[in-house]
């Protein structure tokens, strides 16, 4: 487990148009010669990554264009590994801390690498009485997804803190339908229940409650 002790250190970035939230699973096919070597390095010494979201791609021509990221990231921890060809990994990492972005730079073979400054992991917080129904919509999806059994396709696994405002309002901010501005806003909240508040809101103001995984 990452130390939240260090105020401040330097990890390696993956820039990606999704995010990714704590106890998430993401799925990456790795075949770029930057990632490769990001990914050797982080089995070989067991540390972990930072998946952060593009939120402008750069316009230029350069083979690495300048991007921009946002503020609040998820560190990941790689969890499944299989090299399919010498130049091409399939792995599946575990989102465990969430971080804010104090600065990056990118190096002469193309990696970014990011200055971090971990954020708490969210306190126990019992689902409250108003947010049970979308606790409970959570639960439903979960029943189908292991009725057909997905579960190994799922962008989360067990343990189900089905009870967990943080938990809950994680995995709902990963299902929904929503754009990558909205998500991000929903990761950089640190109270989990005013987290859930918002999904609340999404799903109640969007229509959202018929939710299907696809």
């Amino acid at each position: 487990m990452t130390n939240s002790n260090v105020l401040a250190q330097k990890i390696p970035l993956f820039p990606l148009e999704t995010v990714l939230f704590p106890g998430g699973v993401i799925a990456l096919k790795i075949f770029e010669a930057r990632y490769l070597d990001m990914i050797k390095q982080c089995l070989r010494e067991n540390t972990e990554f930072g998946v952060v979201s593009i939120i402008k791609n750069g316009d230029s021509g350069d083979l690495y264009p300048p991007a921009t990221f946002s503020k609040i990231g998820t560190l990941a921890q790689i969890e499944d590994f299989d090299p399919v060809q010498p130049a091409l990994y399939m792995t599946k990492s575990l989102g465990t801390q969430r971080f804010k972005l104090l600065g990056s730079s990118q190096q002469s073979n193309g990696l970014w690498v990011g200055e971090i400054e971990l954020l708490e992991n969210d306190p126990v917080t019992p689902i409250p009485k108003e947010h049970e129904s979308v606790a409970k919509l959570l639960d439903e999806i979960i029943s189908v997804i292991q009725s057909e059994d997905l579960l190994g396709d799922a962008p989360f696994k067990k343990p189900f803190n089905i009870d967990d405002c943080g938990w809950v309002s994680n995995r709902l901010a990963e299902l929904l339908p929503i754009s990558l501005a909205q998500k991000n806003h929903l990761l950089s909240q640190v109270n989990p229940r005013i987290r859930l508040d918002l999904i609340t809101e999404i799903i109640e103001d969007g229509n959202l409650r018929n939710l299907k995984i696809h």
